[in-house]
């Protein structure tokens, strides 16, 4: 990305226009009083920023009180005026991000001319109220270790938190890149559950509620992690993720750094076989700058006191190449010779048949098939497995720019404007010329301002427009059409547009092959955008603080792409396999002759124009009872209306007896319904047949709206808490809250528009079905199906169809908590506490089309619906509850050492744990019908976690504890620093299967395996096996397993990142220094196992043979879940 002049200047006009958001701003409260205790109004307190000299001013009211609401985080001094009194000054007062600082004055009798100075240090409780939260300051920011400095890797330093649970699998595929991989878990929520903002404006992305912006650590002042009973001015998600950006101030500061990685400071990849694996090439590039100070023009204007900047600029450069290896045919067999094969090829419909000499014909080759071997490649090395071995290559770049400026208008006005743009691209190879690439670049706008009416009156208004565009493609895509390039055709494939190119994916089922092509699962383009505007007044009336405010977002959602748009055919052995003994043959081969088991497609890309208005408002009200006593109390209403599609692609499926339509009996079957108005037959004739129409007759008319999706108008919030301190070392809080969240908007909503590119799954009734139209019962994809009331042949499946519950109501977390803070000396506190939670209408896939298990009949025979194949739900009837007591242990930076400290122990249940898969989890419910079956631990939960952070500044050199007075020895020994993070936790749970065996026989394809009463793990786990083999058999066909969901526990976690620098001062530069860093990530290089196989069936199968061991692989673990030892090294200049 190139940063233009224009880019500045339009930041620039931005900026000179804007407050720090509300969520991020901070407050200094307190009590004036004389010497016998009683209040004294009408005091003159006098606040200034100690960095940009900004002067705010405050009376205290007639009990004494107090208050400066908000406050951008700094330090500031504060000053006391009385007449009859002495003078109060307080020095050198930190406020953090979304602090609440306490500082009482007890003024002498004296002169107003006399002064007082009062000692005071950094606030460390929290007596406003219960919030549960940690926030993260400079310090740690900037000097813990962290891998490719991404400052969401010390979110985790808060209790209640993890972030190693695996990312939602379907939002990895679906989005790519970084963001797919968030995975941060806070207070039992899910991880999809979290609020991000940046500097107080909306920095969530709607589509799967990950960051927009991803700010470097050199830009960041500091954060806060919110994960409980947070006051109602704060919304949208169960978590809020807070962060604010530097400012400029009237001194000059800033950095020039460069960061590296490469392979051969890392260690080897664990071994799991006797065979070691080597390094891949790996180099990895992170440099930049950032500089804040006061505007300056020599000659021409000086801004300190006035107008300040922050500017900063990271760029990263990562390149990867990585040794794969593939099972792939030989050059003999893509001939058709299988001679040296073990697997007897039949020839197809022969009654039994062989091949002469195991050899297919080249005249009975398929051309298509031919064709198709251009992007696919023959064995190097010997055998039928792991034979062949291609280095891929996965760059990835990013640029992100970000530039603030403050202005202070007056003592009673500050602006703060921002303007960040990024552009990241991330490139997978795959086999040949396959493989993927995500695309990302944003931009965002913040302008606000905080106006002191007069003193007890103060109003921030802020302004935020972002912009998210993300693509998830093939490496093909925008450049070649392969599917149009392919010669002969295959059949009714049309290409598509330039996002959807790629090589139409083949898969080989039975044999082991590595599958021809690029995914199915996408592609999928984004460019969404959020305007934000936000307004709230702060006023202190006695002993209340009252928070009024307003929010009204502006959010459009606007997304293409589907899955199969190339197709997605499989090949099984089934064609070439004897028909009387059901041995020999082979997917590839069945491949050559064009003989297509199955295939799925969808008829057209998908494509909505989504937008919103949503409207939030609350109430808050601290009251200091006393000064031992805070209640706080707030009321929060949240409109977050449905999305509606602009261009009218949304469609849905109606099922006429839960979507009310009178009369209707059960067994009426689904019909689509799409946006708009006309005539709707089922109103009044329910028992109308059922016909396939791409375009429905049957439209919304106002008994669905608009969005097909019911808009909710009661969701008020409340929130309470109580803070009692018996004295000034020790706080008691307790406190219980609503929390409404939004869901990701991609299965909510996006799915209903799919439902146009109608995506099909057709399987073969015979063997011998082809590519092509001269034979066989498919001819590749059917043509015109959509315009037919009976549009398949034999052979054909019903249409994939998705659904999201009209009458759906909003999710929602109660959150209850009781705390307990006590300050040990002047920089120690230590904090105990339970934090409870209960979640309530929590999304989930169901399956309402899922079949009656039996072996009667047919599966199809037994489905609710036989015209409709798989209807994906999208249900509100999952729950969850979350219990916890955590142990935290906090030291502020002082003396050269910080340290976080956390132990949480907690347990997390629910029946589903997020839309899109999480962790180790299912997609589907074994059985859609019976939800309360699903109940199990969360697919996050974590039992035990404790994770500790330390900095350390060495008392060596000049001016230290050991004192070096010697230069050169100062040199070489004084200025070095050391910090790390130690995390220790329990593993996650994992769920079981039976590898998509349809053994219920309701075409479901989630069946679980039975217990047979066996221990669970093997006496002595280990990666060689995790899990029991003899605890686990298939059910009986036609029934479903009894193994419950997540019931397995993967392996934990212990890892120790760590880190030392060194800083040099310059000579004859005051305040100038460089600094050289060290950092070591899984320091002690040990392994952190990855999930044991949960395939109770995942036997070895050697191509063309059947395993002698079906459970060969099950409970064997072959990964790790952390890299081992990784090194980086970095060098940073700062004045």
């Amino acid at each position: 990305m190139r940063i233009t002049m224009i880019d500045v200047f339009a930041g620039s006009i931005l900026c000179l226009g804007l407050p720090v958001g509300a969520q991020t701003l901070g407050e200094i409260t307190g009590r004036v009083s004389d010497a016998s205790g009683a209040g004294v109004p009408d005091a003159n307190i006098t606040l200034t920023n100690s960095s940009t000299n900004a002067i705010r001013q405050a009376m205290s009211g007639d009990d004494g009180f107090y208050d400066f609401p908000s406050l951008p985080p700094g330090v500031y001094n504060v000053r006391t005026e009385h007449a009859g009194f002495k003078n109060a000054t307080s020095n050198n007062i930190e406020v953090q991000v979304q602090q609440s600082v306490r500082l009482d004055f007890t003024l002498e009798v004296g002169q107003v001319t006399e002064s007082v100075q009062v000692e005071a240090s950094a606030e460390l409780l929290q007596s406003s109220d219960a919030t549960l939260g940690t926030v993260i300051q400079t310090e740690s920011i900037n000097e813990l270790p962290l891998n490719g400095r991404q400052y969401l890797n010390l979110v985790t330093l808060a209790s209640n938190t993890n972030t190693l649970a695996p990312a939602a699998g379907q939002a990895q595929s679906r989005q790519g890149g970084d963001r797919a991989n968030q995975s941060i878990s806070a207070g039992g929520n899910r991880i999809f559950f979290d609020y991000f903002t940046l500097d107080g404006v909306n920095n969530t992305d709607v589509n799967f509620n990950t960051y927009i912006v991803l700010p470097s650590i050199d830009a960041i002042q500091e954060f806060k992690v919110q994960t409980g009973v947070y006051p109602a001015e704060f919304g949208h998600g169960a978590t809020q993720i807070n962060v604010v950006t530097k400012s400029g101030g009237n001194a000059f500061h800033g950095s020039l750094f460069d960061f590296v990685r490469n392979d051969v400071f890392d260690a080897t990849p664990y071994a799991f076989t006797t065979v070691h694996p080597s390094k891949s090439p790996f180099k990895w590039n992170d440099y930049g700058f950032e500089l804040d100070g006061p505007v300056y023009i020599p000659k021409i204007y000086n801004g300190k006191n006035r107008i300040f900047f922050m500017v900063n600029n990271e760029w990263l450069s990562q390149r990867q190449h990585t040794l794969a290896t593939y099972s792939v045919p030989t050059a003999a067999m893509e001939r058709g010779d299988f001679s040296a094969y073990p697997s007897v090829i039949y020839q197809p419909n022969s009654g039994g048949v062989p091949y002469p000499n195991n050899i297919i014909p080249l005249t009975q080759l398929n051309p298509i098939s031919q064709e198709l071997l251009k992007y696919y490649a023959a064995s190097t090395l010997p055998g039928f497995s792991n034979n062949y071995t291609q280095f891929t290559s996965s760059p990835f770049d990013r640029n992100g720019f970000v530039l603030r400026m403050d202005f202070i208008e007056s003592a009673k006005s500050q602006w703060t404007g921002r303007y960040s743009r990024g552009d990241e691209l991330q490139q997978t190879g795959g086999l040949n010329i396959t493989g993927s690439k995500v695309t990302t670049n944003y931009s965002q706008y913040l302008l606000s301002n905080t106006r002191t009416f007069r003193p007890n009156l103060v109003n921030e208004a802020r302004f935020g427009y972002s912009r998210f565009y993300n693509a998830i493609s093939t490496l093909s895509a925008f450049g070649t059409n392969i599917v149009g390039s392919l010669s002969p055709a295959i059949p009714n494939l049309a290409p598509g547009a330039p996002v959807q190119w790629g090589v139409p994916p083949e898969n080989f089922t039975g044999d082991g092959f590595t599958a021809i092509g690029d995914n199915s699962d996408y592609p999928y383009q984004n460019d969404n955008n959020t305007t934000q505007f936000v307004d709230n007044l702060s006023w202190i009336k006695g002993k209340h603080t009252f928070r009024f405010g307003f929010e009204y977002d502006r959010q459009n959602f606007n997304q293409e792409g589907n899955q199969y748009l190339r197709g997605g055919f499989t090949f099984s052995p089934n064609a070439t396999q004897n028909p009387t003994t059901h041995t020999g043959g082979d997917s590839f081969a069945e491949f050559l002759l064009g003989d297509i088991f199955q295939s799925t497609t969808a008829l057209q890309i998908a494509s909505a124009n989504f937008q919103r208005n949503v409207e939030h408002a609350f109430v808050d009200d601290n009251w200091k009872i006393t000064r031992k006593l805070t209640l706080s109390m707030g009321l929060r209403y949240e409109l977050t209306p449905p999305f509606t599609d602009t261009v009218g692609n949304l469609f849905s499926i109606a099922i006429p007896h839960i979507y009310g339509v009178s009369n209707a009996p059960v067994s009426q079957q689904p019909y689509f319904i799409r946006q708009g108005n006309c005539t709707d037959p089922y109103a009044a004739a329910p028992s109308i047949p059922f016909t396939w129409l791409v375009t429905p007759a049957v439209c919304s008319n106002g008994r669905y709206n608009y969005a097909l999706n019911m808009t909710r108008y009661n969701d008020f919030a409340p929130r309470v808490s109580i803070s009692y301190s018996p004295d000034s070392k020790t706080v008691f809080r307790a406190g219980y809250g609503t929390f409404f969240v939004q869901d990701n908007a991609n299965s909510m909503y996006f799915d209903l528009a799919r439902n146009i590119g109608v995506r099909f799954t057709a399987s073969a009734v015979t063997n011998g079905t082809v590519w092509g139209p001269s034979s066989g019962a498919l001819t590749g994809l059917p043509a015109n199906w959509n315009n037919a009331v009976t549009p398949f042949g034999a052979g054909f499946g019903a249409p994939y169809g998705y659904v999201t519950a009209y009458e759906h109501h909003t999710s929602y977390t109660e959150q209850y908590l009781f705390n307990v803070q006590r300050q040990l000396g002047a920089d120690w506190v230590i904090e105990a506490g339970y934090l409870g939670s209960q979640s309530h209408h929590l999304y989930g896939f169901q399956n309402v089309n899922d079949g009656i298990p039996g072996t009667v009949g047919t599966a199809a025979s037994r489905l609710p619906w036989a015209d409709f194949g798989f209807i994906q739900l999208v249900a509100d009837g999952m729950n969850a509850v979350y219990n916890s007591l955590s142990f935290k242990v906090t030291k502020r930076f002082s003396h050269g050492m910080n340290l976080i400290s956390s132990y949480t122990f907690s347990k997390s249940i629910d029946n589903s744990s997020g839309i899109r898969v999480q962790g180790y989890d299912t997609l589907f419910p074994q059985n859609s019908f019976c939800l309360q079956c699903e109940r199990g631990l969360s697919a996050f939960d974590v039992r035990n976690r404790w994770v500790t952070s330390v900095l350390y500044d060495l008392p060596v050199g000049k001016g230290k504890a050991l004192n070096i007075n010697n230069r050169f020895a100062n040199a070489v020994m004084g200025g070095w620093t050391t910090g790390g993070i130690v995390t220790v936790q329990s593993g996650v749970p994992a769920t079981l299967s039976i590898g998509g065996v349809d053994n219920s026989q309701t075409t479901a394809g989630y069946d679980r395996p039975s217990a047979t009463g066996a221990p669970l793990y093997v006496a002595n786990p280990s990666p060689g096996r995790w899990y029991n083999p003899a605890a686990f058999v298939e059910a009986a066909p036609g029934t479903y397993g009894n193994v419950g969901r997540d019931t397995m526990i993967v392996p934990g976690t212990f890892i120790i990142n760590a880190e030392v620098h060194k800083e040099f001062r310059m000579p004859y530069l005051e305040n100038h220094r460089l600094q050289f860093r060290m950092e070591a990530f899984n320091m002690l290089n040990h392994p952190n196992w990855g999930a044991p196989n949960g395939n109770i069936l995942s036997g070895a199968a050697f191509p063309g043979q059947p395993s002698t061991n079906p459970h060969q692989n099950f409970g064997v673990i072959t990964t790790t879940a952390q890299p081992m030892r990784q090194l980086q090294l970095g060098l940073k200049y700062q004045f």
